[in-house]
């Protein structure tokens, strides 16, 4: 059997189950979340990581013995709460109440967000200078738009109004709910809660991970354009996405081929320009001292994530780019190995556009996968990406199936290649 066929058949299978059993397949993934939750528990070397872990391990636990044992319409809606209960709302109470002691590494984030808030009213620039460079901490791998969620702690506010947690989750959640609402899912708030309290989004929420409002901004992109409505407002959401971290940049290579085979040049010019101009005016707005002196944001965006700083970045997993990338020259290798591979990506994109909104997610889902493999430094937490778009997939193909004729723009996008 042919490998593309093999593959079909692997996910025909795979959809098949969860159709004709539901509940079954929910309560499996609440029991390898607990699964997961426990071992976070035993093994994580960060006293917070392990802390949610204990936290969730009880949420999961009951979420997947009401969805075993309880075969009533509640059953659901009741298993996604409790799992939220325990991953999320326990775990950040106990920190503003009896973790509010525990060491914060593994919350460097925080840190590094609320610094670079006062520093943008102090100086106009999110960064340090040079001469005030000193460890991994020093250095802002952001962009400087994720400065706005230090502004409230910079501003003087305190507590929950003042931590950049706070809006990280609440400004992801917005994004997801209104996203849900543009894909016309069933039961978009249980959809929600079920995903937030989901290992993939709760430990990065009560970790404070940055990824979460890119995260919000790309699936809201990504709604928009399945709606086949505003491409221009979802270019912009895409580009002060990408203006954050550069990690939303893969999305942007494919979104682009695809709108060109199905819509044209003008959809595609309109989506890429109105991107471009919305990062502009988020890294003017947040950085305007960045104008006179952008080698700070070269430096803390682009050098540091490589390891091309004497800073050198705590992000480290046994990943393969990250086991390569030790001394000088296996840093050299990776970026150019990473610079090679992404260009033989976006020939590919061009050459084989994805037809619809669906398999782009495929697309971008793998490129993150490649990415976070092999960059030269790396987290397991990077890998949110690329689940949160297989699981995006299934929305937008459930209720945005594919055009059945691709259009006539495929020919000129062949033509001209």
């Amino acid at each position: 059997m042919p490998e593309t066929a093999r593959s079909n058949s692997v996910w025909r299978t795979v959809g098949k189950l969860r159709r004709n059993h539901p509940a079954g397949w929910r309560a499996t993934g609440w029991t390898l979340s607990a699964v997961f939750a426990a071992g976070v528990a035993a093994l994580a070397g960060q006293q917070v990581q392990a802390s949610w872990g204990r936290w969730a391990v009880g949420g999961y636990a009951l979420a997947a013995l009401v969805t075993w044992r309880w075969r009533h319409p509640a059953a659901r809606a009741t298993a996604a709460v409790a799992a939220l209960l325990g991953a999320v709302i326990a775990p950040l109470i106990w920190l503003v109440t009896g973790g509010r002691d525990m060491p914060t590494t593994g919350m460097g984030a925080l840190t590094v967000v609320k610094r670079a808030g006062r520093l943008l009213l102090e100086t106009g620039s999110p960064y340090l200078p040079i001469e005030q460079l000193t460890g991994p901490e020093s250095l802002n791998p952001y962009g400087p738009p994720l400065t706005v969620f230090g502004l409230p702690h910079a501003l003087g506010l305190d507590g929950w109004a003042g931590n950049p947690r706070t809006w990280f989750g609440l400004s992801a959640i917005l994004l997801g709910y209104a996203a849900l609402r543009h894909l016309r899912a069933d039961r978009p708030v249980l959809t929600l809660v079920a995903a937030f309290g989901s290992p993939v989004l709760a430990l990065p929420f009560v970790l404070g991970g940055t990824d979460l409002p890119v995260l919000g901004l790309l699936v809201i992109s990504v709604a928009l354009l399945a709606h086949g409505r505003r491409t221009a407002l979802a270019g912009a959401a895409l580009g002060v996405a990408c203006a954050m971290k550069v990690t939303a940049l893969p999305v942007l290579l494919v979104i682009v081929p695809m709108l060109l085979v199905r819509h044209g040049r003008r959809p595609a010019l309109v989506f890429t320009g109105s991107g471009l101009l919305a990062a502009l005016a988020a890294g003017v707005a947040t950085a305007p001292a960045m104008l006179t002196g952008p080698y700070d944001l070269i430096r803390n965006m682009i050098l540091f994530p490589l390891r091309l700083t004497p800073q050198q970045t705590t992000a480290a997993s046994p990943m393969p780019g990250q086991m390569v990338a030790t001394g000088e020259s296996g840093k050299l290798l990776m970026t150019i190995f990473l610079v090679i591979m992404m260009a033989t990506v976006c020939v590919y994109l061009w050459r084989r556009p994805a037809r619809d909104v669906a398999t782009a997610l495929l697309q971008v889902t793998a490129i993150w996968t490649l990415i976070f493999s092999l960059a030269p430094s790396t987290r397991y937490g990077y890998f949110i990406y690329p689940l949160l778009t297989l699981g995006l997939h299934r929305i937008v193909k459930a209720h945005h199936p594919a055009p059945s004729e691709p259009s006539t723009a495929r020919a000129f996008i062949y033509d001209h290649a």
